[in-house]
């Protein structure tokens, strides 16, 4: 028998890796040396020398240890060799998973085998790093769409956590007719709108009061409080507001918080 063990820091939280490690397709898809599969049934074939080679037809099962450990197995359909993959995911500092690989074969022409473990080892994690990414890139995405940063404005509990992870850059005054108060603030913020991904704009006057959500440059949250009445998302509403208002605006400095303060949804 011989071993091969590797590991990968991947950048997102073990249940979107745990998501990849699970799924057949997306595993057996970056399992290099492929020449025919179909379903899980796989043919490999390693060479060296030229001359010198193995080809041989497998069977893959997967099962799963306990929450974190996961195993493929390859048996062959005509010999007694044999692939066994074990894949443990654990949650690892700063958002992030560490993911271990032991790779094991058994059977004729070991030697030939041998040469290829780190390679197969190194494709199956960067797939999993790969598609873990792209799973929770897919998620935050969704995630962005459907929730309402509005409704969340008028909320302290929402604002305070922006709040605590966000720097004052810009503290004035303004003046502006109605019908532009949207392009003033883009005007006062046009110098850092590209800059930062998430940016919170407070602004009140004496009866009236509004607060704003930019991410990735796009207006992603309106709330206005005019003479006590609040309205959500109407930028008709908030155009419609005049006069001299004291303007506060806050870059976040943590580049994911939006999907850290949705968890203040109630």
């Amino acid at each position: 028998m011989i071993t091969h063990l590797a590991e990968e820091t991947v950048n997102t939280n073990s249940d979107n890796v745990i998501a990849v490690v699970k799924d057949v397709d997306t595993i057996l898809s970056y399992f290099p040396y492929q020449v025919e599969r179909e379903r899980n049934i796989i043919t490999l074939q390693f060479s060296r020398f030229i001359i010198l080679s193995l080809r041989d037809t497998f069977e893959v099962t997967f099962s799963q240890q306990s929450s974190l450990m996961f195993v493929y197995t390859l048996n062959s359909l005509r010999k007694n060799n044999k692939f066994q993959i074990f894949i443990n995911v654990k949650d690892n500092k700063n958002f992030t998973s560490l993911v271990h690989l032991a790779i094991e074969y058994s059977g004729e022409k070991e030697w030939i085998v041998k040469k290829y473990l780190p390679h197969i080892a190194h494709s199956l994690l960067e797939g999993i790093s790969k598609e873990a990414k792209r799973a929770y890139e897919i998620k935050a995405q969704e995630n962005e769409k459907e929730f309402d940063y509005s409704r969340q404005l008028n909320k302290l509990s929402f604002v305070s956590k922006l709040l605590l992870k966000s720097r004052l850059i810009k503290s004035e005054g303004i003046s502006t007719p109605k019908g532009q108060i949207i392009d003033t603030i883009l005007s006062s913020i046009a110098d850092i709108l590209s800059k930062y991904k998430t940016i919170y704009v407070s602004a009140s006057s004496t009866f009236s009061s509004f607060r704003l959500l930019f991410i990735n440059g796009d207006l992603k949250g309106i709330y206005v409080n005019e003479n006590g009445k609040e309205y959500f998302s109407d930028e008709n509403i908030l155009n419609s507001l005049s006069g001299e208002f004291k303007v506060n605006v806050y870059v976040l400095l943590v580049p994911e918080i939006p999907s850290v303060v949705k968890d203040e949804n109630s």
